[in-house]
């Protein structure tokens, strides 16, 4: 008799559970990814975000990044607005929220195990060739306060040795107070070419009182020279009179392979548009230098 009972409540669990998971299940939307599709999706998704930190894509025009997020989207059958759905859900639920990112952070940590490892690729010789030169000068901390003559912390340089291949990499630290009145603070990184050309990363900065650490990398890919490297490390759409943010730590980096340096500033050199001399008009051209040539004398006859 005893055992039937524990028989029956047994089976009573196991029927209550199997019921409280499809119960669970049914509150989850129609159109919102499980939570195996959702740890994967987000797996996929900051294994991109890192890529594109690295290639100094992420902080480019939104056009450039949209394409590869799209990628990922077509991999798992679903539409951006499927994925904004999915994780409105998931935040409106913590403990499934909690749920996923746990697993999705031991796959990350698994994966760069491997990558570690070696399982992926060999070892890159070329990018171990790399090596990285300091192009800040400046000073390496800046306060800006209601009293600060500036409005925003601006920077040129121009070094001969800015060259095609390279990757320019600007990190320092930033923290921006709340009385802050300024708007829409970004930082911006910018390449400029002699033919006034001009390539540019751009990110949001964060007006939350919290010191935070900020890295853009920007590639040279155009084969034509460069003039300097310029940006803000502090700009802002709108100036309200009153300034309180404190950027420290500043490093602007070149890295770059020194082997490759003679061969691709030829390679630059080549392809560069050869400059048309115009003379003004009622001028004579100069005259090119003419080599004279010695008549010998013609013999006589007897």
């Amino acid at each position: 008799m005893w055992n039937l009972r524990i028989n029956f409540f047994s089976q009573f669990t196991i029927i209550v559970s199997i019921l409280l998971i499809f119960a669970a299940c049914s509150n989850r939307p129609k159109g919102v990814l499980n939570q195996e599709d959702m740890v994967n999706l987000l797996t996929d998704m900051h294994k991109l975000d890192g890529v594109l930190i690295e290639r100094g894509i992420m902080f480019s025009n939104d056009s450039t990044k949209t394409k590869y997020y799209n990628f990922v989207f077509a991999k798992y059958e679903i539409t951006k607005a499927n994925f904004d759905s999915s994780l409105v859900w998931y935040t409106k639920n913590p403990q499934e929220f909690n749920n996923v990112y746990k697993k999705v952070l031991i796959n990350l940590t698994l994966q760069e195990k491997e990558v570690k490892s070696g399982k992926y690729h060999f070892i890159d010789s070329v990018e171990l060739a790399k090596v990285k030169s300091e192009l800040w000068r400046r000073r390496n901390k800046y306060e800006l306060t209601k009293d600060s003559t500036r409005t925003k912390l601006d920077f040129e340089v121009v070094d001969p040795g800015l060259l095609y291949g390279d990757v320019y990499i600007l990190r320092f630290l930033l923290r921006i107070a709340p009385e802050d009145s300024c708007t829409k603070q970004h930082i911006s990184v910018r390449l400029n070419y002699q033919n006034g050309k001009v390539d540019s990363a751009f990110a949001l900065a964060h007006h939350d009182s919290l010191l935070r650490r900020y890295t853009i990398k920007l590639p040279a890919t155009r084969k034509l020279k460069i003039k300097s490297i310029s940006g803000e490390l502090l700009g802002s759409k709108a100036y309200k009179g009153k300034l309180h943010a404190t950027v420290d730590s500043i490093s602007l980096m070149r890295k770059f392979n020194p082997v490759h340096q003679d061969s691709l500033r030829k390679l630059v050199q080549k392809l560069e548009p050869k400059r048309k001399i115009i003379h003004p008009k009622g001028k004579p051209a100069p005259l090119q230098q003419i080599k004279k040539t010695v008549q010998k004398p013609q013999p006589t006859l007897k």
